[in-house]
């Protein structure tokens, strides 16, 4: 017992030098990226690199501090300052470029930089709905339309469609042609935006006959009862 015991204890010793001896692999990494040459850059420069002007880059980095989504324990080190933070995410999204890249140019782990785009990712989806409105401006837009068109809360119309179909059995071939002698069912989209923020997407098959024209296509449809 004592023999194996020894034996056991050797064996240990020597994992733990085989361990203690293993030399650390440190990836290089460009020191300071940010201080040293992002700061330098023109206004043109940045925007060209980061898609977006400096100005709104860094409102964004204001914000992000002043969040929750910003990790305040860390905010003694350097490597993952909310400046840090916005730029690498979008350096990494305006530039396509793969994680790897974007943790060794701003001097992070591979694994601290998954974790800043997910902070920042999450952050700018908290904000997205005071930023981002697509209602903005539609009634002025819907007025400006109905002094043109005379129908009201629209912003916006899209053309008819032609559909290559087959004619059906048991019909002329010619009441189903274009004028290009092709059998067709003509689709008739109507992008409605209701000045009541109430959307409305309609599309209204119809079957059109040679050369009709588009306002009898569009008495033909379920768009007439709702105009």
């Amino acid at each position: 017992m004592d023999y194996l015991s020894s034996s056991d204890s050797d064996d240990d010793d020597e994992i733990i030098k085989c361990f203690m001896s293993r030399k650390i692999r440190i990836i290089p990494k460009i020191k300071s990226y940010i201080s040293d040459i992002v700061h330098v850059y023109t206004d043109k420069q940045f925007k060209g690199s980061f898609r977006v002007e400096r100005s709104t880059a860094y409102n964004i980095v204001e914000k992000f501090e002043n969040s929750i989504f910003f990790p305040r324990k860390n905010l003694n080190e350097s490597s993952v300052t909310s400046e840090n933070h916005i730029l690498s995410f979008l350096w990494f999204s305006a530039n396509k470029c793969c994680l790897r890249d974007v943790s060794e140019r701003f001097g992070v782990g591979l694994t601290t930089q998954f974790r800043i785009n997910n902070r920042v990712m999450d952050f700018l989806v908290d904000i997205s709905a005071t930023i981002i409105n697509l209602n903005e401006g539609t009634v002025n837009l819907s007025r400006e339309f109905q002094k043109v068109s005379g129908l009201p809360g629209v912003i916006g119309c899209i053309d008819g469609s032609s559909i290559p179909i087959r004619t059906p059995a048991h019909k002329l071939k010619s009441t189903y042609t274009n004028r290009h002698d092709m059998p067709i069912c003509h689709l008739l989209p109507c992008k409605l935006y209701v000045t009541t923020k109430k959307k409305l997407l309609m599309y209204s098959p119809v079957h059109q006959e040679k050369s009709m024209i588009q306002e009898y296509l569009l008495c033909q449809t379920l768009l007439k009862s709702f105009l």
